[in-house]
């Protein structure tokens, strides 16, 4: 995997997760890899990276850009994923990156969850 991030200069972080990093993958199981770059990639930096991995691997790929990545799913990278490109410190600013998203996020969900516990409650 190395070897197709290597055609990739502006990557600087990758991140194997699900079944394959956990080594539970099926013969039908997809490669899951988050990515992060020096910028947002481009719907094109996007499938050249799909392809390069689909080649190289020969299962279907599931790519994050880890630029702008999606709660909970960064949480679930950063306690499953293995890493595979990139250093200490540049993973540790990304966990560090998914904390701080968290705590932002916490008080809506809360709410969102004492509301449905009401909603719930106050139906009988």
């Amino acid at each position: 995997m190395r070897e197709v991030l290597s055609g990739f200069a502006d990557i600087h972080l990758a991140v194997l997760f699900g079944s394959v990093a956990t080594e539970t993958a099926r013969a039908d199981s997809d490669l899951d890899i988050a990515v992060l770059a020096n910028h947002k990639l481009s719907s094109n930096e996007k499938i050249q990276l799909i392809e390069a991995f689909a080649q190289k691997i020969g299962r279907p790929v599931d790519l994050i850009d880890l630029f702008d990545p999606p709660q909970p799913l960064l949480g679930q990278i950063i306690k499953t994923g293995r890493r595979i490109l990139g250093t200490d410190d540049a993973f540790a600013n990304l966990a560090y990156r998914n904390m701080m998203d968290q705590a932002d996020f916490m008080p809506l969900r809360t709410r969102a969850l004492l509301e449905r516990r009401e909603a719930w409650t106050s139906k009988s």
